[in-house]
């Protein structure tokens, strides 16, 4: 369960539609609300339901990398709470499915639980200590995403497993269920092109070896432009091709920024790949 909404992992591929409350999404589609000035988050998020989003993910800060985007800055608690809340606080009680808070702070994480998220969505892998408590506290599922600075040496997917496996250890000694934990392998999060080249060719063996439903965030990500040689607004097809490829490869959740296609990609996906998904 997510909220009050039930998911069946294996069943089928949910899609996570991206609502930037941001001035400087990588992306190019960051909305930037203040407390009284919300409705186009809103407006956005209501939309993405409409168009077949299963979860929407709500984030103040962006995660451009400053290797890539000099002007990349650290956004504050306090602002980013302001970015979000009124967001989430518009959308609880409107929005059928359930809302994600995307944010590496555990203060944002409770403050957006408090309004009404009911998922969180850690980039950082456990960056700030406190959030595997916050999230103990709220009784919340964690989408708990791969991110190592220090780069890597040796094999990626390796990296990945054993990282995530040592964070999900944090969570549960916490108190965290672990029922609740949804991995992220971190397509494009201090890696390089092939690197998350690697990391979508073994999302299978990454969700057998954690034994956890995967996500898989790979829209309009640099990986896919340095293929197709392609700016980021024009990447729809790429990232198409990845969230096909992530069907085939088991992930559960597909986390979008262009609902009504890939929601779309995801359904023949699924029908190709998965015996049970529509009775056709």
């Amino acid at each position: 369960m997510i909220g009050s909404c039930e998911f069946e992992w294996g069943k089928r591929t949910y899609v996570m539609g991206i609502v930037n409350a941001t001035p400087d999404s990588f992306s190019g589609d960051g909305v930037l609300p203040t407390t009284g000035d919300a409705q186009t988050a809103v407006d956005q998020a209501l939309r993405m339901e409409d168009e077949g989003a299963d979860i929407v993910d709500v984030g103040g800060e962006s995660t451009r990398p400053a290797s890539v985007y000099p002007d990349a800055k650290p956004v504050a608690v306090g602002d980013e709470i302001a970015r979000v809340v009124p967001v989430i606080e518009k959308l609880s009680g409107r929005l059928g499915v359930p809302i994600s808070i995307d944010t590496r702070k555990a203060a944002v994480a409770a403050a957006a639980l408090d309004a009404g998220a009911v998922l969180a969505n850690d980039v950082s892998r456990l960056g700030d200590r406190e959030m595997a408590s916050v999230v103990a506290a709220h009784q919340v599922p964690i989408v708990l995403s791969h991110i190592r600075e220090g780069g890597h040496s040796g094999s990626v997917v390796t990296d990945v497993l054993n990282d995530l496996t040592s964070a999900i250890g944090q969570l549960l000694d916490a108190g965290v269920n672990e029922s609740k934990v949804i991995v992220d392998p971190g397509i494009g999060f201090a890696k390089n092109a092939g690197q998350s080249l690697e990391l979508m060719r073994n999302i299978d063996w990454i969700r057998s070896s954690l034994e956890k439903p995967v996500l898989i965030g790979s829209s309009r990500k640099s990986f896919i432009g340095s293929v197709t040689d392609e700016p980021i607004d024009d990447r729809r097809f790429g990232t198409a091709a990845t969230v096909a490829l992530s069907v085939q490869g088991g992930a559960d959740i597909v986390r979008v920024h262009d609902v009504a296609e890939m929601a779309r990609v995801v359904k023949m996906s699924d029908e190709l790949t998965r015996r049970d998904s529509t009775g056709v």
